[in-house]
């Protein structure tokens, strides 16, 4: 007895392929996740099923698959970034929190960090931070645990924004040290929760006092490689500094004032050769996000393009300038006072 023809047909090999194909294309659930969104993920191999707190980078492939920051940890402070199929996710909402005890003793207030009331409030993002001087260490690591409170700082739902908190108000405030990734700033701040990258960037970008659009009226030598080492060691009870200096100005930048600038590109380079054109204020939202400000806008000046001029902060070559295509100021050329 032969099989009927509609049998041999739903039994092919070409259309169980595609119906198994099928499954995988489709999303299994209706959710639509964007990115930012806050969502759980279930954790691979976890038996019983465990959900954890993670936040969608992107939807892959149409929402066949999305990219997400898993749990932040001490060797990922942002959290992995892992693909996960929606079958995999769900909304926050999906868990029920327990009823409180109502025997249950109310936990003992948090002491207002180092050199801050219980009664201060916190500056909302946006608005003008208050406080005046230099951060110190102590500062910062009092300030970011203040802004995340008591409990996990890695399952607040709002870890972002309260960070981004952090890092403007090193941008408003400025810092009085450096953190380095072996030094005993970055383990506290990484032990404490509140580590990311774009706060150790804030506090080495912001080094010092702030300049003023003053300190960028004059002429700097131009070079467009590096600008030279220096090295600070101890011999006994004496101090030897050592500069190293592999490479001569290319030419002159000039800021004047009446919002003009001229740059000389190149020291021989006759005057019809020099660049000449107009500057101004560059606004907040055009610069790097954890750099703060003054910085200005040379309008079409290499190849036509507007490049950005910002004050470095950086020890030892403070007073000097980056100036570069865009806000990330690349390839970046270094000028220091003439």
């Amino acid at each position: 007895m032969f099989p009927s023809p509609i049998f041999s047909t739903l039994t092919s090999p070409l259309l169980i392929a595609f119906l198994a194909w099928s499954q995988w294309a489709t999303p299994l659930n209706a959710q639509d996740y964007k990115k930012g969104d806050v969502i759980e993920y279930k954790v691979g191999g976890s038996v019983p099923t465990r959900w954890e707190r993670g936040v969608v980078i992107r939807p892959l492939d149409g929402g066949r698959q999305y990219l997400i920051h898993e749990k932040p940890s001490e060797f990922f402070p942002d959290g992995p970034e892992v693909a996960y199929a929606p079958a995999d996710l769900r909304p926050p909402a999906a868990v029920k929190k327990p009823d409180p005890d109502p025997k249950a003793k109310p936990a003992d207030p948090i002491p207002a960090p180092p050199g801050t009331r219980p009664t201060d409030p916190l500056p909302p993002p946006g608005t003008k931070v208050v406080g005046k001087g230099l951060l110190s260490e102590e500062d910062v690591l009092a300030y970011a645990k203040k802004v995340f409170g008591p409990g996990d700082p890695f399952r607040v739902p709002n870890r972002d924004a309260l960070l981004d908190q952090i890092r403007d108000y090193i941008k408003a405030r400025g810092t009085n040290f450096v953190a380095n990734s072996d030094g005993e700033f970055y383990k506290k701040i990484v032990a404490q929760g509140t580590h990311a990258v774009r706060i150790i960037d804030s506090i080495n970008a912001n080094y010092g006092p702030a300049p003023k659009l003053d300190d960028y009226y004059k002429t700097f030598l131009m070079r467009v490689a590096n600008r030279g080492s220096k090295s600070v060691t101890k011999e006994g009870t004496k101090v030897v500094i050592t500069t190293t200096d592999q490479q001569h100005e290319t030419g002159e930048l000039t800021i004047s004032k009446d919002g003009t600038y001229v740059w000389k590109l190149f020291r021989k380079d006759p005057e019809d050769k020099w660049l000449k054109g107009k500057w101004r204020e560059a606004k907040p939202d055009e610069m790097v996000d954890y750099e703060g400000g003054p910085a200005i806008w040379l309008e079409k000046s290499k190849g036509g393009f507007d490049s950005m001029v910002r004050m470095n902060r950086i020890p030892d070559y403070q007073g000097w300038i980056d100036v570069g295509w865009g806000k990330g100021r690349t390839p970046v050329e270094y000028g220091r006072p003439k």
